[in-house]
């Protein structure tokens, strides 16, 4: 591909971002909606009793339109690892063919594995996709340090962001309440129901933040060389914002793992009882 068409690739899948995201947040901002929703006499529905039929009916919209979240954040996921496939300077046709035709679960981590191997250096001469390269062995080459790191954002990929593609394929099949085992759809599994059912405003909104900083993480890796990175001449932008990113991200996994949308919800609600009082006593 030339230049031209590599941004004009790169513009396509930004435009299909910035839909996603238009999607994402009225879907967020309609959840956050219903916590605030009142009855007749102004009420607020999520402040009565949870066997109350009205909260029963709202909270069965907030599961649905969570479902639909949790499918447009990892649809917006997708469409950023193929935006990236087309950042400027970053990858080859050869190479972006050959992440393209991988598994949706492996993209991620093709993509990390060759931008890491063309900063630092690591391609031999006749394999451009590094599938002879083992990081794990250029620890006298690399350092210990830069290996670690490379080795614990491959983690947080694998953990973080390709198993949230199976729970988006259930979702987008339409199973929302009861998930069954891929690839037919024949046998139930409570593990995927589980895991459906624990998305949620909360968890998918840092599911969200973690993607994002991922992305920006692999564009200062490829893009950008130690000796033209004003901040420090003698690191990359990759090393140099590297701790400010894994401890953004690790503050997400553990909402993700903690995740409290009760305590999320009753700040809402309380908020909103709060501004009601206020707007009464006026």
């Amino acid at each position: 591909m030339t230049q031209n068409e590599i941004k004009t690739y790169f513009d396509y899948h930004n435009s299909n971002m910035k839909y996603l995201k238009i999607g994402y947040e009225e879907i967020r901002n309609q959840i956050k909606l219903f916590y605030k929703s009142t009855d007749k006499n102004g009420n607020l529905i999520y402040d009565f009793e949870d066997i109350d039929f009205r909260k029963i009916d709202i909270r069965k919209k907030e599961q649905s339109f969570n479902r639909i979240l949790s499918g447009i954040q990892v649809s917006w996921a997708e469409e950023s690892l193929k935006r990236l496939l087309y950042e400027k300077d970053l990858l080859n046709d050869n190479q972006r063919n050959y992440i393209l035709k991988k598994p949706l679960i492996e993209k991620w981590l093709e993509t990390f594995k060759i931008v890491f191997c063309i900063a630092y250096d690591l391609m031999p001469a006749n394999d451009e996709f590094c599938i002879q390269v083992d990081i794990r062995r250029e620890r006298n080459n690399l350092g210990n340090e830069l290996v670690e790191q490379y080795l614990l954002l491959r983690k947080i990929i694998s953990e973080n962001l390709t198993p949230n593609f199976a729970i988006r394929n259930k979702v987008q099949h339409g199973e929302w309440n009861f998930a069954f085992e891929a690839p037919i759809s024949e046998v139930f599994s409570q593990n995927l129901t589980d895991k459906i059912k624990k998305e949620n405003i909360v968890t998918t909104t840092s599911r969200y933040l973690i993607v994002n900083s991922i992305y920006n993480m692999i564009v200062d890796l490829g893009r950008f060389k130690s000796n033209s990175f004003a901040l420090d001449s003698i690191t990359t932008p990759f090393e140099y914002f590297y701790e400010k990113y894994v401890k953004k991200i690790n503050f997400e996994i553990e909402k993700i793992k903690h995740c409290d949308l009760e305590k999320f919800i009753e700040d809402i609600v309380q908020k909103e009882i709060r501004g009601i009082e206020y707007r009464n006593r006026m």
